[in-house]
């Protein structure tokens, strides 16, 4: 009778304990379900855009001021020619026939905004930490609910423990063993807790709200190329190839001629001596001019030529590099989520078997041939494949979203199984 009563009084305290933990430090304000896809753009709606620079195009004005002073020697006058000036003119230079010029600058204006915003793009560490937090929290909610009621089953049975000890009908030995599993469940349910928290608070990281996951498990087919060719290293790399391509389309285009009208505007003032005699004063100027230059030998022009395209060379091999590991990647994930497929069915049926045991256990208990310990300890075993089965379920899910990411816009469709968080 005292060991029955000490059991009580150990598993009162455990479960007051326990309840006060949970309560101080492992509460979760609650949130509304939440898809993937949703904070995914919550995350990326913080990130800032970038805008095209405007490329100059049409009159150029300048300011131009010269000065100047001549002398003249003559062998054969004793006073020779001198004279001063100074000169400021306003002047406007205005390119023509310059389209080709224009559209290399705007190109590649374009093309550096998209580096700019590709590199403010969520990174692929950040988006998996994303993904692992989110589809971790998922697993210890479900793992907590099932277990809660398994607890809340095992609870039923070990309040009936000190009872049974005083009647005779069951052994010290088994009283300890109910409440060792009383227990070790209470145990698990403050680690899932616990975990709970510590997902949401990485989740936390990167969104103010409570994220409350809800997974959708309908995997549908993704075109392998288009992934490969949508991932942010090959955008990137071909996004490099593509500005050293511009660079080589540029220094080409210094080799055409260059058309140009000019027209000028200012005033200038001069002071000359001529055998003697002094004459000074100011006047204007003004004019127009149209320009044609084309460079018949520039040195400087070839090796500006042969360093862009080693430069595009080596982009374009780096791109390819970038191809390959991405398209292994590609095709590990895909047949990681064939092998989860596979993995899923035989999981499916090993929990059907369990659960199918457990309610002949169950109906055994109740007939009184088995004792309530193997009824219990069937449930943990049911629980156990169940977790088994979600966790194969979600590496499935996120290695397809590793994927579905890079596609153009969410496949929809049928697929394997659906589940809620």
């Amino acid at each position: 009778m005292n060991a029955g009563k000490q059991i009580a009084d150990s598993r009162k305290q455990t479960v007051a304990l326990t309840c006060y933990l949970l309560s101080a430090i492992c509460y979760l304000a609650p949130a509304e379900a939440q898809p993937f896809e949703e904070l995914i753009a919550r995350v990326n709606a913080h990130r800032a855009s970038v805008a095209v620079d405007r490329v100059a195009t049409g009159t150029s004005i300048r300011l131009e001021t010269s000065t100047g002073v001549s002398r003249s020697q003559d062998l054969f006058f004793e006073s020779p020619y001198e004279s001063r000036s100074a000169s400021a003119v306003v002047a406007l230079d205005y390119p023509l026939f310059n389209a080709g010029t224009r559209s290399i600058a705007e190109r590649i204006a374009r093309n550096e905004r998209d580096q700019a915003q590709q590199a403010l793009a969520l990174s692929d560490s950040d988006f998996n930490t994303l993904l692992d937090a989110y589809a971790d929290l998922w697993l210890a909610n479900v793992e907590s609910s099932r277990t809660k009621t398994l607890s809340a089953d095992v609870l039923n049975v070990v309040n009936r423990g000190p009872q049974l000890l005083e009647q005779g009908k069951i052994s010290n030995i088994t009283a300890a063993q109910w409440e060792e599993s009383a227990l070790a469940i209470r145990s698990r349910i403050l680690d899932l807790e616990l975990r709970k928290l510590d997902d949401a608070t990485k989740l936390g990281q990167y969104v103010d709200d409570p994220v409350e996951p809800a997974i959708d498990f309908n995997i549908t087919s993704i075109d392998a190329e288009t992934a490969v060719q949508r991932h942010p290293d090959v955008i990137a790399a071909s996004q490099r190839v593509e500005r050293a391509r511009l660079a080589v389309e540029q220094v080409e285009n210094r080799r055409r001629p260059d058309f140009g009208l000019s027209g000028f505007a200012g005033i200038g003032a001069a002071d000359a001596t001529f055998r003697g005699e002094q004459s000074q004063g100011t006047f204007g100027i003004y004019g127009l001019r149209f320009r044609m230059s084309y460079p018949i030998h520039d040195g400087a022009l070839a090796g500006d030529l042969s360093r862009s395209r080693r430069e595009l060379a080596r982009a374009e091999a780096e791109r390819d590099i970038a191809v390959r590991r991405v398209r292994m990647m590609v095709t590990a994930e895909m047949l990681r989520i064939d092998a989860q497929r596979k993995r899923i069915e035989l999981l499916k049926e090993a929990v059907d078997v369990s659960h199918q045991r457990q309610q002949s256990l169950v109906r055994l208990v109740a007939a009184g041939v088995q004792p309530d310990i193997e009824a219990m300890r069937a449930a943990g075993e049911t629980l156990a494949r169940e977790v088994r089965l979600d966790e194969a379920r979600i590496d499935q899910w996120k290695a397809w979203q590793r994927l579905r990411r890079l596609l153009p816009s969410p496949p929809r469709g049928g697929g394997e199984g659906a589940a809620g968080g």
